[in-house]
């Protein structure tokens, strides 16, 4: 009788281990580097620091009285106030018990003068007086 004949068999799961290690060992001693990348970035020519402040401060006490740079002002002189400076940011700080109508006459002035852009606070600051 015949022999039976075994078809060569190629077992390749050994290679595929192989394969595998060389893989990880190439991937681990590989050095990415970063990418070069210049950036130039703009230099000021001609720079000055302003001494001014940038900032208005208006202080609404506990009793309802405006202040603006240490001084007492009222309604009548908020909008002269504003235009002082307009491209300033204004600054209301307002005692939590102050009074709302003393409030919102304020801000309805800054709504107009300053577009409503301005900044609300209710604890106050040690340079707002």
């Amino acid at each position: 009788m015949h022999e039976l004949e075994e078809e060569p068999n190629v077992d390749l799961t050994p290679l595929i281990d192989v394969i595998f290690m060389l893989l990880i060992f190439f991937i681990m001693t590989t050095t990415f580097s970063r990418p070069v990348l210049d950036i130039v970035l703009p230099s000021a020519e001609t720079s000055s620091t302003s001494s001014t402040n940038k900032e208005q401060v208006i202080s609404i006490k506990a009793d309802g009285s405006m202040h603006y740079e240490g001084r007492q002002i009222d309604v009548t002189e908020i909008e002269a106030v504003l235009d002082e400076r307009p491209e300033a940011l204004l600054n209301l700080y307002v005692d939590q018990k102050a009074p709302f109508d003393a409030f919102v006459k304020v801000v309805d002035v800054a709504k107009v003068k300053k577009e409503g852009r301005f900044v609300i606070s209710t604890q106050q600051s040690k340079t707002a007086q």
